[in-house]
């Protein structure tokens, strides 16, 4: 559930906890193996409190991609490639080093590469409103190491 700042503190504190807890573990664990049972209990909630914020955990997921990919992209809003490439990678890096342990479980460890995926998906629809930025991006892909994502092509 996507917080407006309208919300009860209650709400807010749960919804907080939730993803506090999964944060936890995508730290210890590959996410074919993280249950929404293991999840509440480390949230200290029940099943039915879970389920009325997110249908499922791949809602938790894309609920959390999207907010992880959302502060990079409003990062690096108004560069041009190939001009700004320096300042887009930099900015990739400075992110992703305040981001923290889940995010650099995500973007590193092989066990969790789909969602990983997602997110570098969700990053370059966004970039790619911007036909020139595109072009830049898949070039890099297809001839190196890509710096802005994590991983090789």
């Amino acid at each position: 559930m996507i917080l407006t700042g309208n919300e009860d503190l209650r709400v807010i504190k749960t919804i907080e906890a939730i993803k506090k807890s999964f944060s936890e573990l995508i730290c210890e664990k590959p996410y074919g193996r993280i249950t929404v049972r293991e999840l509440c209990e480390r949230a200290q909630i029940n099943k039915k409190t879970f389920y009325n914020y997110y249908e499922t955990l791949d809602a938790l997921v894309v609920e959390m991609q999207d907010e992880m990919s959302a502060g990079y992209l409003k990062q690096i809003a108004g560069l041009e490639l190939p001009k700004d490439l320096g300042k887009v990678n930099r900015i990739f890096f400075e992110y992703s080093i305040e981001q923290g342990p889940a995010y650099e479980r995500i973007t590193l460890d092989t066990s969790w590469e789909r969602i990983r995926n997602q997110m570098i998906q969700t990053v370059m629809i966004t970039v790619g409103k911007n036909r020139r930025v595109i072009n830049v991006y898949q070039v890099l892909k297809r001839r190196y190491y890509c710096p802005l994502f994590v991983g090789p092509r």
